[in-house]
This record gives C-alpha cells, sequence and structure tokens, in this order.
C-alpha cells in the first residue's frame, strides 16, 4: 500500500509537469504564429459596408491593399519586422487613423468617421499613449487651431524625449515640417533610442514630400516622383497654364480620361498649357505597367506614398479623377471632377488651334 501510494504522487507529479510542459508548447506555438504578422482590427461605428484603404511603408516603397468593412466592422493582416506607421483609410480616402506596428501586435481601431480625432487605438502602449494624445486635443485639431496643437506636441516632447511617441506627434501631427531648423531643433530633443531607423525613414520620405500651401486657391510647387526614376519640383510658374490630372488605376473610366486629355492635347498644341499627370496609387510596380501601355508627351508623376503624400491630402481632393486648373501664378482658376469644364476655360484662354 505505502508503495502504491508513492507511485500514485509520482504519477500525478509528471502528469502535472507534462501538462505544463504541453501547455508551454502550446504558447509558444501560438507566439510563434503570430510573431509573422500583425494585425489591425476596426470597429467603425458609421462605416457601413466599404473598401478601406491600408497603406504601410516597406523597403521597396509602399505596400497598400484594400479591405472589405462590412457593417463598420473590418480586420486587417499585415507583415513587417521592424516598427513602421500604418494609415488606414475610408473609400473617399480620408484618414480613419495611424498606428505603429510591427509583427506580434494586435491593435483595436475604434471611433466614428465623423470625428476622426476622437478614434481611439488600443492594443499596445505606444498607440494608446499615441491616439490619447490626439483624443484629449481632439477640438483643437477639428478646428485646425495648429498653434494649440503644435504647442502641445512640443511640450509633449520637452517631458518624453525618451518615448516614442514623441516621434510620431512629431513627424504625423505637427502641423508644419518645412522649417528644417526648427523640426531639426525639436527632433534633437528626442532621444536616440525613441527614433527608431525604420519610422524616421518614413519620416524623412515624407519630409520630402510636405508642401507649404497656405492658401487653398494657389498651386504651390510639388515635389513628385517622376517617369524619369528622380524626384522632380512641379511648378505652375513659367506656364501661361497648368492642367493637373489627379488619377487613380482603380478609377472606373481611367482609360478614356486618359485619352481624353491626350487627345486635347494633341488638338491644342500649345506650349502654353503644361499637363501634370499625378498617380495616387501606392504601388510604384502597377503604376510603371501603365506607363509602359499609356505612353503621353508629358511628364508623368507618382505622389510618394499615394493618398497619404502631404501635397495630396492639402489639396482636399474629394474623389479621383480630379483636375485642377491654375494660371501662372498658382491662382487656381478650376478645380473639380470634370475635363470637359476645365477644357472649356483652357480654351477660352489659350483658344483652339484652328
Amino acid at each position: 500500500m505505502f508503495f502504491f501510494k508513492i507511485y500514485m504522487q509520482t504519477y500525478k507529479s509528471i502528469n502535472k509537469l507534462m501538462m505544463a510542459a504541453a501547455a508551454l508548447i502550446v504558447a509558444l506555438l501560438g507566439t510563434g504564429c503570430s510573431s509573422d504578422h500583425f494585425t489591425i482590427e476596426g470597429v467603425i461605428a458609421d462605416g457601413g459596408t466599404q473598401n478601406v484603404r491600408v497603406v504601410y511603408p516597406t523597403d521597396d516603397g509602399f505596400e497598400c491593399e484594400w479591405v472589405t468593412m462590412q457593417e463598420g466592422r473590418f480586420t486587417f493582416t499585415g507583415a513587417s519586422e521592424e516598427l513602421v506607421p500604418v494609415w488606414v483609410c475610408n473609400q473617399q480616402k480620408k484618414l480613419i487613423a495611424a498606428v505603429l506596428v510591427k509583427n506580434g501586435d494586435d491593435v483595436t481601431i475604434e471611433g466614428s468617421l465623423t470625428a476622426p480625432y476622437s478614434t481611439k487605438v488600443r492594443g499596445t502602449d505606444v498607440n494608446e499613449e499615441w491616439s490619447d494624445f490626439i483624443v484629449s486635443h481632439s477640438d483643437d485639431f477639428s478646428n485646425e487651431n495648429h498653434a494649440a496643437t503644435d504647442a502641445a506636441i512640443e511640450e509633449f516632447i520637452e517631458t518624453n524625449p525618451g518615448n516614442v511617441v514623441s516621434t510620431l506627434l512629431l513627424m504625423y501631427n505637427y502641423s508644419d515640417l518645412t522649417d528644417k531648423k526648427k523640426i531639426d531643433a525639436l527632433l534633437a530633443k528626442i532621444e536616440i533610442d525613441a527614433r527608431p531607423e525604420s519610422v524616421m525613414r518614413g519620416f524623412y520620405a515624407m519630409q520630402s514630400m510636405r508642401a507649404d500651401i497656405s492658401e487653398k486657391e494657389r498651386m504651390a510647387t510639388m515635389t513628385l516622383w517622376s517617369d524619369r526614376d528622380s524626384m522632380e519640383n512641379v511648378r505652375p510658374y513659367g506656364n501661361t497654364l497648368s492642367i493637373y490630372y489627379f488619377w487613380n488605376p482603380d478609377d472606373r473610366m481611367r482609360y478614356n480620361d486618359f485619352h481624353a486629355i491626350k487627345d486635347f492635347d494633341k488638338e491644342l498644341d500649345s506650349k502654353r498649357l503644361q499637363i501634370v499627370d499625378v498617380n495616387l496609387d501606392s504601388d510604384t510596380l502597377r503604376w510603371k505597367s501603365i506607363l509602359r501601355n499609356d505612353s503621353a508627351s508629358w511628364r508623368r508623376y507618382w505622389a510618394v506614398g499615394g493618398v497619404v503624400n502631404n501635397y495630396v491630402r492639402n489639396l482636399n481632393l474629394s474623389s479621383t479623377p480630379y483636375y485642377i486648373l491654375s494660371d501662372s501664378t498658382g491662382n487656381i482658376l478650376y478645380h473639380g471632377d470634370n475635363f470637359a469644364a476645365a477644357r472649356k476655360l483652357i480654351e477660352n484662354k489659350l483658344g483652339k488651334k484652328q
């Protein structure tokens, strides 16, 4: 009997150890399965059913995917071994939320399309602190009270130099990054460890794209990636008129729109008109494939980052295709989705070729 008790106790101990080992293996397997991707879940009260666009930087440029949101809910799974900012936009290319994630992260976005600055992000400490800051200053952000939001960001940086949220707020929520000396001084206050290289790459790319458009009725110089594989400054100056054609490969009538402009350019045959063709897709490979099939006599450009490009965001384009016509000083003469209306203005200004 004594030996039987010892046997049973030993059996129970071994069994417990085996069960603990099995639980550990399951946990490790679970960790392994989730470590090769990140997940973003959205719960948007008034989102309804529509396509949601998710954009984030990669070593080759930007990854861009459409995700279906049904009854205000969607789930996106991506992959990045490094921390990367991810932008989630609705079907009209309006920003829903921005998050910072890497493989293994699971975050949830909860909010409303009508109150983007009240959107809450949960799942990681960084995202929670970032979104909490924006929510706490939502009135100032919504009313474009840049003096107040910039001051709050500067104060946060001053008191949180070792926090990566300081970098995120400066990069993506500060109103103006064109004053290089000021921005460099603010960056210098942030500790190096709070400025991950993977995050900073996105910052420097975005910094080069910032536009100083203080007047919404004036076109400013834009720095865009050209079909010559180089960054170029596109200016309205030096041309009597400039027609800007903003488009996306998913536009239903893209082929017809492009050829309408091409035929008009051939018919008008005027060197006083500058045609600026700007692709807003985040996929550069798709853009280059289209260029190979659709040749044009004018320079063709890509807005780096697509819908999150700051030049594009400052223009507040409601949809694509979208046309903006400006004069030689940058004054906007027309903006909208009707090429025929823009064409009529051009003909009135330059006259038809006889």
